[in-house]
């Protein structure tokens, strides 16, 4: 079983256009061909069988071309985000022991050679001599196509395995995205991180990736002027750029059925503001690389625009641990689990005998089935015995007047446990004073308990942010 096989074969002789790149576009049958020309490339460098391949490449037509190409030989891709830093990218060559690595722009230390996908696209390629190539056994006679380190903390992460036919599984296991034959998605988001399910998923669909490049305030509005975009997969960040923006008037969305949010939490303010301005419905998505996307919302009325949705149908949900409130740590199970994780390397089957992975996420399940996530289990913030979720807390601080977003952290305080403290960016124009404090506090005691409210808060400059857009928690 192997994915560029399978796609391949489902899209078979149809020849839509397959990925729109700026001005150019790639069939079906043409994006075929330059991954067939480009895998016969990895060959002439030896690359081939079980290679463990980093792939550090910006967004574009040739990245899904030099993926598939790798996938076609049986070759493992570990996905690098051209965002981390180089320290970063050469830990992993060395911590995953790197067969080769294919980048934009050439590693300090790393001796390359041009390597040609496209005559736009020319990379340094890498081949690393004396590393041995090795098979992960994953049993079942599965082949392994993705190894994925979590964002922003490659030090630390595991490193999740997927083989080729937990992908298929779980992209045929998404049912809820709803794009078809020669339909636009818009994409803006890293492939490094994103390319695993939803470029996969929409290949098989027959869809037309949009691919829009930085700089993306010119780049988004410039597609959705020239193409009848009928799916927006974006993080928060790029619906506030829309709705802020004038360079996006309301019409230029008149062609979109679908806007999910995924990557980071979505507010209600955001969603609201969103769908006043276009009349379309914004809505959330649940991704984990370990599991895949078990929820989207379809609630289109709006009523739970704060919740990630209901379960996909070949998904299961559990709640380990739910108090009175409702709220326990989100177990999931379902097709297209992650098969091991690498460092240690471990498989699934012994860490979750029974199945279930735990999420590490913190959630409630309202009456109708939709899940809303309160927060993460290590993140939870413990006054005497009573939980605080920092992200509750940051919802309510960032729908203040000249509060742009907030970080919200436990400090250990004797007697109490934790207290609240939150970390605040203001809005341009926005001044800190005692009067600030204080209506910020009376609109915080106005929507929260009293033990919920921030006892301290700090102006910063920016809230750190990890390359796919998640708060860094750990301080």
């Amino acid at each position: 079983m192997n994915i560029y096989a399978e796609i391949r074969r489902e899209v078979g002789a149809y020849n839509g256009v397959a990925v729109a790149d700026g001005g150019a576009e790639l069939t079906y049958q043409g994006l075929f061909r330059l991954v067939d020309a480009t895998a016969a490339r990895l060959r002439a460098f030896g690359i081939g069988r079980d290679f463990r391949v980093g792939v550090e490449v910006e967004n574009s037509a040739g990245y899904i071309a030099l993926s598939l190409a790798i996938l076609s030989l049986d070759a493992v891709i570990v996905p690098v985000s051209v965002n981390v830093p180089a320290e970063e990218t050469l830990e992993i060559v060395r911590r995953i022991e790197l067969n080769a690595l294919i980048a934009s722009q050439p590693l300090p230390g790393v001796a390359g050679r041009e390597f040609e996908v496209t005559p736009e696209l020319k990379l340094q390629a890498a081949v690393f001599e004396g590393v041995p190539v090795a098979s992960l056994a994953l049993g079942e006679g599965k082949q392994a196509a993705f190894i994925r380190f979590s964002s922003g903390t490659t030090g630390l992460s595991k490193g999740v395995v997927l083989s080729h036919r937990a992908v298929l599984e779980r992209t045929a296991a998404c049912t809820r995205l709803r794009i078809g034959e020669g339909e636009t998605v818009l994409w803006v988001l890293d492939m490094a991180f994103h390319f695993v399910v939803t470029i996969i998923l929409f290949l098989r669909r027959r869809a037309l990736i949009a691919v829009a490049r930085a700089p993306l305030e010119r780049t988004m509005a410039e597609t959705l002027r020239l193409r009848p975009v009928r799916l927006l997969y974006a993080t928060p960040y790029h619906y506030r750029l829309m709705t802020g923006s004038p360079d996006f008037p309301p019409e230029c969305l008149n062609s979109v059925k679908q806007a999910v949010s995924t990557a980071m939490r979505l507010t209600a303010a955001e969603a609201e503001a969103f769908t006043r301005k276009f009349n379309v419905p914004l809505t959330q998505a649940y991704g984990i690389i370990e599991v895949g996307l078990p929820c989207l919302n379809d609630d289109i009325a709006g009523e739970r625009v704060d919740s990630v949705g209901r379960l996909q149908q070949a998904y299961r949900l559990r709640l380990d641990g739910a108090g009175a409130d409702g709220v326990g740590e989100i177990l999931l199970r379902g097709p297209g689990m992650f098969d091991a994780y690498f460092s240690p390397f471990a498989l699934r089957t012994e860490l979750e005998p029974d199945g279930w992975f735990r999420t590490g996420d913190l959630g409630r399940v309202d009456s109708e089935g939709y899940l809303f996530i309160v927060g993460r289990a290590k993140n939870l913030i413990n006054f005497m015995g009573m939980k605080i979720f920092p992200y509750e807390v940051e919802t309510v601080l960032n729908a203040f007047p000249g509060v742009k977003e907030s970080r919200v952290s436990g400090v250990e305080t004797p007697g109490y446990g934790e207290l609240p403290a939150a970390e605040l960016v203001l809005e341009p124009g926005a001044e800190w004073s005692e009067e600030f404090r204080q209506r910020l506090r009376r609109h915080c005691f106005a929507r929260l308990s009293g033990y919920k409210v921030p006892k301290e808060f700090a102006v910063v400059a920016s809230i750190p942010r990890t390359a796919s857009g998640k708060i860094v928690r750990k301080k």
